[in-house]
């Protein structure tokens, strides 16, 4: 997808797409680096987008690991289709109901969650119920994954996670942090 493409997207529904610029290659690096895809593994990416990291998960994982991505906007999801056919289960639904998702794929725990979902720009009531969610469906010391242009979350996300890191990358047209949060 062409950025301009993306940028109109954003522009139509900056709320729900929450930045008018794909990640940069550094942010995508950081979001993955918590991951071992040494294993074979199951990963949930929340608001893929355009795929940037999307296509680092794929290109990084192993063959027997499974990836299920969650896209709201109809037009990336519609792009995401076309650009990625294997290893990549797509859903066009909200990040709310993946543990509906979840057992429709019979899985019962994740192992890892990336998420670029605007997570202080959706309704508290949403936010609450992914990160309720998430902390839910991933596995003992498995890690949710989230980027974020502040760091205004970090009491909701003391609330449903007991370890927390934090990242810092100025190298994004946005200065990003990238947290790494999970329960041991």
């Amino acid at each position: 997808m062409k950025k301009i493409h993306f940028i109109k997207e954003s522009l139509k529904s900056l709320q729900e797409v929450g930045t008018v610029l794909p990640s940069s290659k550094s942010v995508v690096n950081k979001m993955v680096e918590p991951i071992n895809f040494n294993e074979d593994i199951i990963i949930i990416e929340l608001g893929s987008g355009t795929g940037v990291i999307t296509k680092e998960i794929i290109y990084r994982m192993t063959k027997k690991s499974k990836l299920i991505c969650f896209e709201t906007n109809n037009s990336f999801y519609k792009d995401l289709k076309e650009n990625f056919k294997d290893n990549i289960y797509l859903i066009n639904d909200s990040a709310e109901n993946m543990e509906q998702h979840l057992k429709q794929l019979n899985i019962k725990k994740i192992d890892y969650i990336v998420s670029s979902v605007p997570l202080l720009t959706l309704p508290k009531e949403t936010t609450n119920k992914i990160l309720l969610v998430s902390s839910k469906i991933l596995d003992t010391n498995r890690k949710f994954i989230q980027l974020q242009y502040s760091k205004l979350l970090d009491k909701r996300l003391e609330e449903y996670f007991n370890k927390i890191d934090v990242n810092f990358t100025p190298k994004n047209y946005l200065p990003s942090f990238i947290y790494t949060c999970y329960n041991s």
